[in-house]
């Protein structure tokens, strides 16, 4: 979706995976990895050297979260080269109108299918 009010790049990663951990919890999953293209952002979920950081309470919503939903967590990053499908959904989701989303369950939309293919 678009993201309003984003102070720079790391609110809006921050964000997104808050918004990829409610929908796993939502979806019902335990185990689960997410991926990410920021260093910095894995370095804060990790450690408590971001806390007090203008963003820390969100670094800190998210280590509750992923303590609290899930059973099993793995948290990784891949260079930006390998995450070309990411990049091409926070580019769909920028188009979209404020407070706009989509969420594909099943079928996915021909772009998101010629993404993913790429990456292989």
């Amino acid at each position: 979706g678009n993201l309003e009010h984003v102070s720079n790049a790391l609110h809006a990663e921050a964000l997104a995976m808050l918004y990829a951990i409610n929908t796993a919890t939502q979806m019902g999953c335990n185990r689960v990895i997410f991926e990410t293209d920021s260093m910095v952002l894995k370095q804060a979920i990790s450690s408590e050297e971001y806390d007090l950081s203008t963003l820390g309470a969100v670094f800190q919503e998210i280590k509750f979260q992923l303590n609290v939903a899930f059973d099993d967590v793995n948290v990784s990053v891949c260079p930006r080269s390998c995450n070309i499908a990411a990049h091409s959904l926070a580019a769909h989701g920028v188009r979209l109108g404020d407070g706009e989303y989509e969420t594909w369950l099943g079928y996915f939309p021909e772009f998101v299918v010629k993404c993913v293919a790429r990456d292989f």
